[in-house]
């Protein structure tokens, strides 16, 4: 006796990807992109304006992407639990 897949299951629709999900993907490639930047910057040497935008930009971009995928979520589940803890005043 072979076993059916039920039609709903065979055409469930996929989720989109959470956001905690693109956050880390955008953080690790553009991480990458710096990692290779410097790798190439001293044989290649590009202009001022092209080392300012890599060396501060992407910099920032990349922690701050790692602030808001790792430590946001942490420091938001901190406050819950302060909350939740402590007496209400209403």
């Amino acid at each position: 006796m072979s076993e059916t897949i039920p039609a709903s299951a065979a055409t469930s629709k996929r989720r989109p990807p959470r956001t905690a999900t693109v956050l880390r993907w955008v953080h690790l490639l553009s991480g990458m992109l710096i990692s290779v930047y410097f790798l190439f910057m001293p044989e290649d040497g590009w202009s001022d304006t092209v080392n300012t935008v890599m060396g501060q930009g992407v910099v920032a971009f990349v922690a701050w992407t790692g602030i808001i995928r790792w430590q946001l979520p942490r420091y938001r589940r901190w406050r819950a639990r302060r909350r939740a803890s402590s007496p209400s005043a209403v």
